[in-house]
């Protein structure tokens, strides 16, 4: 590669175009691409009016599904509770070792 020439990268991540210097690895220039706000300012009012509204129903349906989860959160515990106290063992009179002891 000759020193003179410049990379031309499209970041995955947020889809602008960088350009390198080949030589040094520095960024000579970042163009990013349209922005959500600028993306916003093509809208109508009208469609935005909707957007938000239908924001305004996802949030509404999250919050009920969470309040909902919250009233069972107890009973859904318990049983979690009382399923692992039938896998534990307790057939042992002794109380464990103490790690002391090992030395």
């Amino acid at each position: 590669m000759k020193n003179d020439e410049t990379i031309r990268i499209v970041c995955p991540e947020c889809n602008c175009e960088i350009a390198v210097d080949a030589a040094t690895g520095q960024i000579l220039h970042h163009e990013p691409k349209e922005t959500e706000r600028e993306q916003t300012k093509k809208k109508s009012l009208q469609e935005l009016m909707q957007e938000m509204e239908a924001q305004k129903e996802r949030s509404a349906a999250r919050f009920e599904e969470e309040k909902e989860a919250l009233k069972h959160r107890k009973e859904i515990l318990e049983k979690k509770f009382e399923e692992i106290k039938k896998h534990v063992d307790t057939s042992e009179d002794e109380p464990p070792p103490h790690p002391y002891d090992y030395d």
